[in-house]
């Protein structure tokens, strides 16, 4: 434990991992935030220790190069975080670190190890997780192991004690967002990020909020942001409420400032659960942006239904458009009311969809309109599951995302399936919102489940062709190319699909090989 005391220098990895295939290389791997959030607190508060970030995708670092590199860095810490369908590849760095040297301390964090820290403490060789919001705890835990103080007083943090799994009190979240550091983003590769990207070209991932105001019961990020009075899902117990915070305008400017005018990033992607909750807020933001006149600046953003009706009658859309936004993503998620309420998704109503889609179309056609949809529910139907196709023809969506719903840890979806046994899947690998993972309560299997996920997605493309057309022809830039994407991945999907059929194959593995993540040529190497 002694060497503990001697941390001088830390790396934050983001190590390699498989690639979603209906993206390209170059949008597969965005900017991760946390990173250089967590490595500017240590470096204000510990100028000392050197910090330097490692992220192995957008540089094609594979497992071997990546093992020279913390060789040949000798690092004191180690640390990275991740969500359920990565921890994995988190846990193999922890053992490539201990293997090089056990003296290394490994640090994990994010969602996947938050929530489920007694089973990663016990299965992968850890040495402390930073639960939940991170800024304050890791800085906190760096100088108590410095000091070789008793880490039971640190907030925040488990780690094993006596061979035991134990946590210590929950730290309170940041109140004043804008006290956080600026991120770190001279430690990341900056110009590596989506160089050559369809979806988000030339991207930089920004957020102005935490948290949400809903509850969805298949969401984690609203549980991860939000006030817990419990949270050792392991043992059953969640109980939290939703709280949402948010940086000033100013501050997020100058965030936008940076990452344009240092970095040359041209597109946003807010990574903000709810982009648009406060009306006042958005207003002023956008204000600031068009005054900028960044006329070659663009932006995505998750927005919810009922709050962009609000702002289109308060003229705040309007200005949302012209200040760059053009990809929305709303989370239609069902068209039935009734699916609604199960789901816990408040306020929203079939009319009400229908009408934030027709107003994007009517008025803002250069806008490209996505929307999400949760799918193989187990009380989901064939009927049911063709039905959302229907719905999605019905408000004219540019791009319907159809994601069969994955109980990931720290959602109250996770913890009724697992209280009641219907858990079937336990590798955390494989919930990626494209692979069936709930068990029918209508008596379809997982590859008839898998099957009917697929035919949404043909049908949306058989029902209307013009479509299509009329999209890849469009005279909007920035909509010609995503359905160019789109209409890649729909012949990829169908060949894929008749090929498949042709070898009599039928997989639960998303929509046959399509959805399956694949390995890159770089990942061993």
């Amino acid at each position: 434990m002694s060497h503990y005391t001697d941390i001088r220098k830390i790396l934050l990895v983001r190590p390699p991992r498989y690639l979603w295939p209906f993206i390209n290389e170059s949008d597969n791997f965005l900017l991760p935030l946390g990173l250089p959030c967590i490595a500017a607190s240590v470096r204000r508060a510990c100028p000392e220790i050197t910090v330097k970030i490692i992220d192995c995708p957008p540089l094609k670092i594979g497992w071997k190069s990546l093992r020279d590199i913390i060789e040949l860095e000798r690092p004191d810490m180690i640390g990275a975080g991740e969500e359920a369908l990565y921890h994995h590849e988190a846990a193999r760095l922890f053992s490539l670190a201990k293997d090089i040297d056990p003296r290394i301390v490994t640090v994990a964090g994010g969602h996947f190890f938050s929530w489920m820290y007694e089973h990663s403490l016990k299965s992968f060789p850890l040495d402390f997780i930073v639960r939940f919001e991170g800024e304050e705890t890791i800085v906190e835990l760096v100088a108590a192991l410095r000091r070789g103080a008793d880490l039971s007083g640190v907030k925040g943090i488990a780690y094993l004690k006596n061979g035991r799994a134990a946590r210590t009190a929950p730290r309170e979240m940041v109140s004043d967002l804008d006290s956080l550091p600026l991120p770190a983003y001279d430690l990341m590769p900056m110009g590596r990020y989506s160089r050559f990207g369809y979806i988000w070209p030339q991207s930089a991932t920004l957020e102005h909020s935490r948290g949400c105001v809903d509850r969805c019961n298949f969401c984690s990020l609203w549980t991860f942001w939000g006030t817990q009075k419990r949270n050792d899902i392991e043992k059953g117990e969640l109980e939290v409420s939703p709280r949402y915070r948010t940086k000033s305008v100013q501050r997020t400017l100058e965030e936008v400032d940076i990452v344009y005018k240092k970095y040359g990033r041209r597109y946003i992607l807010w990574a903000d659960p709810t982009f648009n909750v406060q009306p006042e807020w958005t207003n002023e933001f956008c204000e600031g942006l068009l005054k900028r006149n960044y006329k070659d600046l663009y932006w995505w953003a998750f927005i919810r239904a009922d709050f962009t009706l609000r702002d289109e009658k308060l003229g705040i859309l309007a200005k949302m458009v012209r200040a760059g936004m053009v990809h929305p993503l709303i989370g239609v998620e069902r068209c039935c009311s009734e699916d609604l309420r199960l789901l816990k998704k408040t306020a929203y109503t079939r009319d009400m969809i229908k009408e934030v889609f027709a107003i994007f179309k009517n008025k803002y056609p250069h806008v490209f309109r996505q929307g999400t949809f949760v799918t193989c529910l187990p009380f989901d139907t064939r009927e049911s599951m063709l039905d959302l196709v229907k719905y999605a023809v019905e408000i004219d969506i540019d791009y319907p995302a159809f994601h069969p719903v994955a109980p990931v840890p720290g959602t109250f979806l996770y913890q009724e399936v697992k209280a009641q046994g219907r858990l079937l899947e336990p590798d955390f690998s494989k919930y990626d919102w494209a692979t069936p993972l709930m068990p029918s309560e209508t008596g379809l299997s997982r590859a008839e489940l898998s099957e009917l996920n697929m035919e949404l997605n043909k049908r949306y493309v058989l029902y209307r062709p013009h479509w299509l057309i009329r999209g890849l022809f469009s005279r909007h830039k920035h909509k010609r190319g995503l359905y160019r994407w789109f209409l890649k991945n729909t012949l990829k999907m169908f060949f894929l699909s008749l090929w498949d059929a042709l070898r009599g194959k039928r997989s639960v593995e998303g929509f046959t090989g399509f959805m399956r993540l694949k390995r890159p040529g770089w990942y061993d190497r």
